[in-house]
C-alpha cells in the first residue's frame, strides 16, 4: 500500500487487534478498511469476521471519545458488513417452516413448526459452522463451491435433539446438538417424526447411490 515503516507497523498492530476483537488506537484510511474488509469477508469464518467488526467498532468509539470524529465512511462500511453477517444467519429458507397464510387461504390448516427456534441463535449457529464448516454433513454439498461468493456461509443448521424434549431453560451445545445440513437433507431429516438421525440419512443415500 506504499506506506512508510511507521504506518506499516501501526497497520500490522491493528491487524492483530482485528484478530482478537479488541480496541486499537491508530487510525487507518477509509480505503484501507475497504480493502481489509473485502478480503476478510472472503477469507474468515463468521465468528472471526465478527471479531474484526467488533474491533473496528471499539476503535470508532475510542476515536469519538477523544476527538468526536464521526468517521462516517467507516461507520457506513461497518454497517454494510453487519448487514451481510445478519443476512447469513436469519434469511435462510427453512424447509420445516411456512409463512403465516393470507386471510383468504381457506383450503386447509397450516401450522408453523418451531424446530428452528434454537437453530437460529446466531452465536450457536456460528460456533456450529466454525466447527464443521458450511458444508452439509449428510451429502457434503458446499453452496459457495457451487454458486460462488454470493453463497458464502449459506447452510441450514439442524437441531439433532427432538424439539419435544427441549425445555424453556435448555442451553444448546452448538457442537454436539447442532449440525450443518443443506436444505434438501434438512427436509429429508424431518420427513420422519421425530427427525431421523444424520447417520440414518447417510445410510439411505449410500444404498441409493
Amino acid at each position: 500500500m506504499d506506506m512508510n515503516q511507521t504506518s506499516a507497523t501501526n497497520y500490522m498492530r491493528n491487524f492483530v487487534a482485528f484478530s482478537e476483537g479488541r480496541v486499537y488506537k491508530r487510525a487507518m484510511s477509509a480505503l484501507s478498511y475497504e480493502i481489509f474488509f473485502a478480503r476478510f469477508y472472503e477469507d474468515l469464518s463468521y465468528s472471526e469476521f465478527e471479531r474484526v467488526i467488533k474491533s473496528v467498532e471499539l476503535h470508532l468509539e475510542y476515536r469519538w471519545s477523544k476527538s468526536k470524529a464521526k468517521h462516517l465512511e467507516v461507520r457506513t462500511l461497518v454497517d454494510s458488513y453487519r448487514a451481510k453477517l445478519a443476512s447469513q444467519v436469519v434469511s435462510s429458507v427453512y424447509p420445516d417452516e411456512v409463512p403465516k397464510p393470507p386471510a383468504e387461504f381457506t383450503e386447509g390448516a397450516v401450522k408453523q413448526v418451531t424446530i428452528n427456534a434454537y437453530e437460529r441463535d446466531p452465536k450457536a449457529r456460528a460456533a456450529c459452522i466454525d466447527e464443521y464448516g458450511a458444508i452439509c454433513q449428510v451429502c457434503n454439498f458446499n453452496f459457495e463451491a457451487k454458486y460462488g461468493a454470493m453463497a458464502k456461509g449459506f447452510i441450514h443448521v439442524h437441531h439433532k435433539i427432538d424439539i419435544a424434549t427441549v425445555g424453556e431453560s435448555y442451553q444448546v451445545d452448538p457442537i454436539n446438538d447442532l449440525v450443518p445440513v443443506c436444505p434438501n437433507s434438512h427436509a429429508m431429516l424431518h420427513a420422519e417424526k421425530p427427525a431421523m438421525s444424520i447417520e440414518k440419512l447417510r445410510k439411505i443415500m449410500e444404498i441409493k447411490a
